[in-house]
């Protein structure tokens, strides 16, 4: 509040300059000059009131009103195929089984398609192409004649062959 008394005397020296030569200047008018000076000094008044009365009541939070009008946020969900490639991937760096059943299928048909769509080799119909093109980590991996794991709790993959896969996939 003090400070907004502060700006408005400083506001006021100007008008209270110019009744003062004004007077002086035109000693008959004085009633008039003293008029117009009193509706700007009221209209200083007013504004500092206004001021000093909005930042009083300034509101800390939003109102009902005002978060009525905001929407929220949707959830964000996420990709059901990547949850799904994400399980299979831990799934196969765990054990030898999931690695069979889950990974590599999903590996084996994205190496189909990379291979069919980008070097004309059919995975199935071409082997020998397939493996050249791919590499050994790849082909490992998508080979179509790989047989089941013995041991179905035996480790899986490693991370870092799967990288190398998944890279060699990537280069297609």
């Amino acid at each position: 509040m003090k400070r907004v008394l502060v700006v408005a005397l400083q506001v006021l020296g100007l008008p209270t300059l110019l009744l003062s030569a004004a007077i002086v200047l035109a000693p008959g008018r004085a009633a008039l000059f003293i008029h117009v000076y009193l509706v700007v000094v009221a209209g200083v008044a007013l504004t500092s009131l206004a001021v000093a009365l909005g930042r009083a009541l300034r509101a800390t939070e939003p109102s009902t009103f005002e978060s009525g009008l905001t929407r929220p946020l949707p959830p964000t969900e996420r990709v059901k195929q990547l949850e799904r490639l994400e399980r299979e991937v831990t799934l196969g760096c765990q054990n030898a089984w999931d690695l069979h059943t889950r990974l590599r299928p999903t590996l084996r048909e994205t190496a189909a398609g990379l291979l069919a769509a980008r070097r004309g080799v059919d995975l199935e119909r071409e082997p020998m192409r397939a493996a050249a093109v791919l590499g050994a980590d790849a082909w490992e991996l998508v080979r179509p004649d790989h047989a089941p794991p013995q041991h179905r709790h035996a480790p899986g993959v490693d991370a870092a062959v799967l990288d190398a896969a998944i890279s060699a996939l990537e280069r297609l």
